[in-house]
Order: C-alpha cells, then structure tokens, then sequence
C-alpha cells in the first residue's frame, strides 16, 4: 500500500497563524451586537490597562483578526506582546506564530520556537508540538530528532492528536527514539478516535501491512472508509486504490473505486492544487479492476506523464516509480488488473481489542489473511 512520510503528520510551516488565533483562544468567538460588542470593547481596554493578561491577550487577538474592532495589528501585536511577557502562555504561543508567518511582524523563525519554546516549557500542548515540530524539521532550531520525539512525547501525554500520531511515526521507524509499533499502533488509535485524518489514514495502513498489528484487511478497509469521510482528498485517493488492488478480492469494487478516484481529483483540484502522478495512477488501476481497460491504459500514459515532470521525487524515486508505473501498463493492456502482494506482517502482533472499527463501519468479520510469501515493500508516497 501506499506508504507516509512523517512532514505529512506535521503542522508545516511551524503553526498556521488563523489558526493558532483560534485554537489558542479554546473557545469559539461570541456573536454580539454592535452595542454588546462596544460594552465588551470597554471592558476588555479597562482590565487590559489594569494589567490583566488575558485581557491583553483578547484584546491583542481582536486588533488582529478585526473581530468586532476595527482592525489594527499594530496595537494587536502590542497587546499581544504585553500578555506574552507576562507570561500568559497562549499569548506566548500566538505572539510566536506572528514571527513565524512573517506577516504582521517580520519574519524570524528562530523568534518564533524561541517564545513556541516557553509556551512549551508552561504546558502549553501546541508549543510543545510547535517546538517539536522545528527540532523534527531543523527551522529555527538545529535539527534534533531525538528532542523532538521528547516534545512530542510531552505533548501526546496530553492527548493532543498531531503530536500522538507524529510520536507514532517516529515510533514506528524508530526515529529519535526506540522503535516499538505496537505502541504507534496504539497511538494512532488514540488519535484517531479523536477524529484526526492522518492517524485514521495510519491505522489504515498498519493493518494493511501488519505492522504493530495483526495483518486485517477488513479493518484497513474500515479505516480507509473512515479517512476519506474526511474529505481529504488524499484519503479518497488511498480508498480507491484500496478497493482496486488490495489482495483481498473479496474486497475489491471497481465501481466504487472509479467513482472514489475522481471524487479525490476532484477535491484535489477545488483545493487549487495540480494533478499528481499517484492520484492518477490510482484512477487507471480503478478502471482496470472495473474492466475498462482502454480507459486504465490512458490514464496509467498520463501517470507516466506526470511523474517525469514532477520535480519533487529524487532520480532515485523517479525510476523506480516509472518502474512501477510501466508494469502495470503492460498488464492493462494484457486487459488484467493490478493486484498488490501480501505483505508478510509482524510476527506476535496483538491485536487492539478496543478497536471496534468493523462495527462502527458494518463490516463482517472474515477470515485471516493467508499466509503467503513476503511481498515487496509498499510504495508511494502517501498512506
């Protein structure tokens, strides 16, 4: 199956700045009236003048976003700037975020971890994963991998989704931190239950490749089922791809993937983004698995297209995917669909029994996988 990269369950850049202000703020603006609003405009001046911190730091957030004043980042960032030096640690955290955007001050991203980091050392849940974030990446810090799995292992003991599945990346290759995928299984889980996408997405392709847990494919599909109820495009993407080559047939729907597969080109190109290679690589293996195998050739051409001018894969991957890409045009125009290999799975993996995925998705139980020869390692580049 497609296989992740770590920067994807990342916030990249450091935080976004709109929404920092709004998970920062922990609550929802109120709707006010013009009268209410000017009441409110009094009273926050009147305590932020007092020195009162999270006066400052609303009043700072209101001048910013222009929510009911006049906007004004010149005096928002002031009053920002009061509140973080008090050490009111959202301000810390947001006043950062305005150094690391680079928009209404200038841009520093040292500044920035530099106030993310004592946000981060008050318990502040997203400056600890901001900070791991830069540690992880090397922007504004010097890249430590192992600090940042520290940060993020402060951050997921607070249950923050982002940090316990970026924690479960790590854990699963071993990456700044002794490897244990039963334990990124575990917290993959935990994120997902909270409703975060990539952790969904994860879950979905440690059972596909039996890693952390036993080899399902019935609750990958659930998981896949449940990623792309997202939205996402990506998660769509993997569905399909799911539903066209998983070497369960039992599981394979090729008219449900057609249709998956360019629902996600099309969530993709709403987003403003360009076509990518894999997304039509996936939309031709759809169509080979539906029997429409002059459609599955045009689209695997345009695949192969699309992947020699993408700039973003190294020689190395290039090759390999054209690889990929080139075989399975051979075997549609043999008019037979691409089927992966079953992976071989981790020996001893335990199940989580607290995963109820296919109730919650109506999916009945099936028999275990066979066990078969390793198959080749996943490829890709996305879940």
């Amino acid at each position: 199956m497609k296989a992740v990269l770590l920067a994807a369950l990342l916030v990249s850049p450091l935080v976004c700045t709109s929404s920092a202000f709004a998970q920062a703020r922990g609550q929802e603006p109120q709707q006010l009236s013009p009268e209410q609003q000017a009441e409110q405009e009094r009273q926050l001046r009147a305590f932020a003048d007092r020195g009162d911190a999270d006066a400052q730091f609303e009043l700072g957030l209101r001048f910013l976003t222009g929510e009911g004043f006049k906007k004004d980042d010149k005096k928002g960032v002031e009053w920002l700037e009061k509140a973080a030096k008090t050490g009111h640690l959202r301000a810390m955290y947001v006043y950062g975020s305005l150094f690391e955007d680079g928009v209404t001050l200038e841009k520093d991203v040292a500044k920035a971890v530099e106030w993310y980091q004592k946000a981060a050392d008050g318990g502040f849940v997203m400056a600890q994963h901001s900070v791991a974030v830069a540690y992880e990446l090397g922007q504004g810090v010097e890249k430590d991998v192992k600090k940042a799995a520290e940060w993020f292992e402060k951050a997921a003991a607070q249950n923050y989704p982002p940090s316990m599945a970026a924690l479960g990346s790590k854990l699963e290759k071993g990456d700044g931190i002794p490897k244990d995928t039963a334990r990124a299984a575990l917290l993959f889980f935990k994120a997902s239950k909270q409703e975060f996408e990539p952790a969904m997405a994860r879950m979905a392709h440690l059972y596909y490749t039996g890693t952390g847990v036993p080899l399902d494919y019935r609750r990958s599909f659930g998981w896949y089922q449940r990623a792309a109820r997202t939205g996402d495009a990506w998660s769509a993407n993997d569905l399909a791809w799911f539903l066209s080559t998983c070497p369960d047939e039992s599981l394979h729907n090729g008219e449900q993937a057609v249709l998956i597969a360019k629902e996600a080109l099309k969530i993709l190109a709403e987003s403003g983004s360009e076509e990518r290679h894999e997304m039509i690589d996936t939309v031709a293996a759809a169509h080979a698995r539906n029997g429409e195998y002059g459609e599955a050739v045009l689209w695997q051409q345009k695949a192969i297209s699309l992947l020699a001018e993408d700039k973003d894969v190294t020689p190395e991957q290039r090759d390999s995917l054209k690889q990929e890409f080139e075989n399975r045009l051979k075997l549609y125009r043999k008019q037979s669909p691409y089927t992966e290999p079953e992976a071989e799975g981790e020996k001893d993996a335990q199940p989580l029994p607290q995963d109820t995925i296919l109730q919650d998705e109506g999916i009945p139980e099936g028999p275990p996988p066979s066990k078969k020869a390793p198959g080749k390692k996943p490829r890709g580049t996305v879940v």
